[in-house]
């Protein structure tokens, strides 16, 4: 195996990184790549980590860092919270802030001093209400058992009523996927910046629970627990105790002057809205290319640092080609979900990973986990799909028909499997060819010790993650 390195001061810690470079972490699967584990391992090599950026998704993330006896699943905050690093949200990522104050408690009993005082949001950013998150409960026991694998914390509810309000949809025309039962009202959907005035915070409550109310009948939801003033106090109480900014990229800037920053993605891009697998994805944006042209058009170059299991996993329905129900590879993090559905692993899927760095664009380096699954149960590799050698091509111009294409080649596909080499110097070369990217990061377990830099053998070596 190839020498690992520790970073100092600015060092360039990764092979091929820029001493001081942003790196943005992205998920090259359907999600539960270790972005979390990755993300604190990084800020604990990194000793000028000055902020972590969550730019998409939302509550819905899973993230998990285990480090010693303490263990947390962060879902708002930026993963390096345990060693202090602050958090930035940037739109349009969307934010839950009853979720997060409930995960600064968390994050209390693990002895982070003022949790949500680590935290700048963007004025912009969309507020994920209660009524969001039960219009997604209902719409998902509406689906039966067409559902689409939605995790039920209301993201897609909150991005689909914010695109109707805009568009001004009317009763009978559809948002996306989504029917809409009655006319958007004018008020805007809620953000940050509406919870900053408590009237404001109730007119725009007032408004998505009368375009919430035929939905979550049909479901045999009935009303809301909770009156409309208690929510909003509740939200205006939260949002009160964070710093929320009407100049968050500056913000941003201004952190990437000062030290590194980690970019945490949400899920993985097979799930993005716009080249996932349709319609089994998220109403977010997972692909990083606005945020690598943003980031270089402040002056810096980012690193983009790829993330994927040495086999496949999937939460919920949708397409997985090489999904094996005889497989035990239990996972102590993930498990069934009530409404996003089983969790289900599978063999190394290249024709998916090759698509997934397509989508991707530029990718500079890999990680690698679940390395120490190898020899413990008897895995394949999936070289191509029915004999397909040609590689699954981007979808353009957010072409929701394509992708539904896509999704259905998938769906009928039969992998064409070859036994998956025992060491892990084999599996990261395949990852490497099918990614074009060179593997800088290895773990053989859930904790950040278990995690090894892979620098070129000129390098000195090695040492793992303290």
């Amino acid at each position: 195996m190839n020498a690992a390195t520790n970073g100092t001061g600015r060092g360039a810690l990764l092979p091929g990184r820029t001493a001081g470079a942003p790196v943005i972490v992205v998920g090259l699967g359907y999600g539960d790549e270790a972005k979390g584990a990755t993300v604190d391992f990084l800020a604990s090599q990194i000793p000028d980590t000055a902020a972590v950026v969550r730019w998409s998704g939302g509550a819905q993330a899973a993230h998990n860092v285990s480090h010693g006896p303490r263990h947390h699943t962060f879902r708002q905050f930026g993963s390096a919270s345990l060693l202090d690093v602050r958090t930035i949200l940037r739109a349009p990522m969307m934010v839950n802030p009853i979720n997060l104050a409930a995960e600064a408690g968390e994050l209390e009993e693990l002895g982070v001093v003022d949790p949500l005082g680590l935290i700048t949001a963007d004025d912009r950013a969309l507020v994920t209400t209660p009524i969001h998150v039960a219009m997604n409960r209902a719409r998902e026991i509406l689906r039966g058992n067409a559902r689409h694998g939605s995790t039920g914390e209301g993201i897609g509810e909150t991005s689909a009523y914010a695109l109707a309000v805009a568009g001004r949809a009317r009763a009978g025309s559809m948002v996306g996927n989504f029917p809409v039962l009655v006319d958007a009202p004018a008020v805007p959907a809620p953000t940050l910046a509406t919870l900053q005035n408590r009237a404001a915070t109730v007119q725009a409550l007032d408004a998505l629970a009368a375009y919430a109310q035929p939905l979550l009948a049909a479901a045999g939801e009935g009303a809301l627990h909770e009156p409309i003033e208690t929510i909003a106090d509740v939200l205006c109480g939260v949002a009160s105790q964070i710093r929320i900014t009407d100049d968050v990229d500056n913000e941003i800037v201004a952190a990437m002057a000062a030290g590194t920053v980690l970019f945490e993605g949400s899920q993985g891009v097979l799930l993005d809205e716009w080249n996932g697998f349709h319609p089994h994805t998220t109403w977010s944006t997972v692909v990083p290319t606005d945020l690598v042209e943003w980031i270089t058009r402040t002056g810096h170059t980012p690193y983009v640092l790829g993330l994927t299991r040495c086999y496949a996993t999937r939460h919920g329905a949708g397409p997985m080609p090489t999904e094996d129900t005889k497989l035990q590879l239990p996972d102590v993090h993930n498990r069934e979900g009530l409404y996003q559905g089983a969790w289900r692993t599978g063999h190394l899927d290249l024709p998916a990973l090759r698509y997934a760095a397509a989508i991707t664009g530029r990718i500079d380096g890999i990680a690698v986990s679940h390395l120490d699954i190898l020899g413990a149960a008897e895995l394949q590799v999936a070289d191509t799909w029915d004999g397909n050698r040609q590689p699954l091509a981007p979808v353009q111009a957010q072409d929701t028909t394509a992708l539904e294409q896509l999704a259905a080649v998938a769906s009928a596909a039969r992998p064409d499997y070859r036994p998956l080499p025992v060491g892990v110097d084999g599996v990261t070369d395949l990852i490497a060819g099918a990614t074009g990217a060179p593997v800088v990061i290895t773990a053989a377990g859930p904790r950040r010790i278990d995690r090894s830099i892979r620098c070129p053998p000129s390098t000195q070596g090695p040492t793992r993650a303290s």
